[in-house]
């Protein structure tokens, strides 16, 4: 399992929903920690998988260590510490104002705004910007040997590399600039002008919105517009950081056509936006130790000890089983063939969900046993 992560710094798994893309980021953290790196696992799903599947109650915005005597039931060492964490968008971006503003009275401007907690929170791609300025954060920190990315589903690979861009974009918007236009003086936002109630937008949205309202909005407004260029000045940071030998992307799949036809649109997304796959998990993979034709060997030897009435629905569910096995293992060939220069991880389906350290383990064991190269 090494080769995902062996060179770099940084490994971003990438996946739609239900492919057990989280369960694969915190197997892969607990690997390299088992292999002696420090290292951390950061989430960006809200959901509470990852923080189950580790034994935790919660996952803040701070690093949180995952205690080795956890592991100590299962026979299964830590040779490093294992952290964990989930960027909190509100606390994430307290932390942008007070790095892009050295006044304590323009951060105040901000952070007492009521309009700053509802947008900060509610504006399509805050998530995605807020994880992207906690991940540069972490790595600049030079704290852990590796960092292990867990991206939110989605439909599109760069989805969440773009997200926070959308972001600065609805910010810098011609309407919002048009709203804050009245309050200019000379090209230069000034708040004396929010004073100025015969403006058409007081006239107006004014009398909808009520004139103190308006005011609080135009403040707001005005107070992030002088973060606009920290926050772009950071996201192509990250973007630059992600783009390079440091970070490796590991997409996470399953044989279901769907799911692997939009692996493959992820790694075509990828290569033409500049970044790189370092490998494939094809996850939840059915395996039988027999194959369709061994069916009626297994039933016959099976005959003395049960009654007919048992075998044929036996056989069913054998020959059943044979066949799902075969299908995943020509989706994987196609795979494979479809990506013949990148190493392929393939993992077994199990019985349950992994939910636990000890899924977690015997996942790990499986890494270990059906890693595979295409080279």
């Amino acid at each position: 399992m090494s080769r995902i992560w062996e060179g770099h710094k940084l490994v971003a798994c990438l996946g739609t929903g239900g492919v057990g893309k989280t369960t694969v980021s915190a197997t892969i953290a607990v690997a390299a920690a088992h292999h002696g790196l420090k290292t951390l696992v950061m989430t960006i799903d809200p959901a509470r998988r990852l923080a189950d599947a580790l034994g935790l109650k919660d996952i803040g915005n701070t690093e949180r260590q995952v205690e080795p005597e956890l592991f100590e039931p299962y026979g299964f060492e830590l040779k490093a510490p294992l952290w964990v964490m989930m960027p909190d968008v509100k606390q994430t971006f307290d932390g942008v104002i007070s790095r892009l503003h050295s006044s304590p009275d323009a951060q105040n401007n901000i952070l007492n705004n009521r309009f700053y907690t509802q947008l900060s929170t509610a504006i399509a791609g805050a998530q995605e910007y807020a994880a992207v300025e906690k991940l540069y954060e972490v790595v600049q920190s030079g704290q852990y040997d590796l960092i292990v990315l867990d991206t939110p589903p989605s439909q599109n690979a760069i989805d969440f590399l773009d997200a926070p861009g959308k972001m600065i974009d609805f910010l810098e918007h011609e309407s919002l600039q048009w709203l804050i236009k009245p309050y200019s003086v000379a090209g230069k936002l000034s708040l004396r002008m929010l004073d100025v109630s015969g403006n058409l937008l007081h006239r107006t949205l004014g009398k909808l919105a009520g004139g103190e309202t308006l005011r609080e909005l135009a403040e707001f407004l005005i107070a992030l517009s002088s973060m606009f260029e920290g926050f772009r000045e950071r996201y192509h940071e990250v973007r630059e950081l992600l783009r390079s030998d440091v970070t490796a992307f590991t997409l996470v799949t399953s044989p279901h056509q769907n799911q692997r036809a939009a692996m493959l649109r992820f790694h075509h997304e990828l290569s033409e936006s500049g970044y790189r796959a370092k490998a494939v998990v094809i996850n939840r993979l059915h395996s039988t130790g027999y194959s369709l034709e061994d069916v009626p060997t297994i039933v016959e030897a099976l005959q003395a000890e049960m009654a007919p009435a048992e075998l044929d629905p036996l056989e069913a569910a054998l020959r059943a089983e044979a066949h799902q096995a075969w299908l995943d293992h020509e989706a994987a060939k196609k795979i494979r063939e479809a990506l013949a220069t990148i190493p392929l991880i393939m993992l077994p389906e199990l019985p349950l969900d992994a939910h636990d350290l000890g899924s977690l383990i015997g996942l790990h064991e499986a890494f270990a046993q059906m890693e595979q190269s295409s080279s």
